[in-house]
């Protein structure tokens, strides 16, 4: 079993969509068509070029996890887009996703990171709280509550 951690790139493009598109369905956690996400469809412009970030852990050369993190301004980075194939949860591929990209902020210079979830995504919530993060507020955007979270880093 070979474990990758890399930066994606666009050959990746429809597997990430499928992971995407899965995780949301996985727990009823989209609002609108998740396909025509904007982020997601040119990856490159909204993380990569701008000062962020899109990973995808490949596990026996088959891509089976992603995330991505978004250059807020003002030393902020935004954790995005974790996703983990089904077949492939509860193995601690999203603590290999999340400590890559808190990893990469790190060395980009951010010293804050936001992120959200949904109430629903109750494996998520886990993640993030066991790893240091701290709940802001809460908001209804349409039929879901979505949980906000912060966490300062240090060096």
């Amino acid at each position: 079993m070979s474990l990758l951690i890399r930066q994606y790139n666009r050959t990746d493009q429809d597997k990430v969509m499928k992971l995407h598109i899965e995780g949301l369905q996985q727990f009823n956690a989209s609002i609108g068509d998740p396909s025509q996400d904007k982020d997601m469809i040119d990856i490159e412009e909204h993380y990569i070029s701008s000062g962020g970030d899109f990973i995808v852990v490949e596990l026996d050369c088959e891509v089976v996890g992603m995330g991505a993190l978004r250059n807020k301004g003002n030393s902020i980075g935004e954790i995005k887009r974790i996703r983990v194939d089904r077949a492939h949860q509860r193995k601690g591929i999203g603590q290999i996703i999340l400590g890559a990209l808190e990893s990469s902020a790190r060395s980009k210079g951010y010293n804050k990171l936001v992120l959200d979830t949904t109430s629903n995504q109750v494996p998520a919530q886990k993640l993030f709280e066991k790893n240091g993060y701290i709940e802001t507020t809460r908001k209804m955007i349409g039929e879901l509550e979505v949980i906000f979270y912060k966490k300062i880093l240090s060096g």
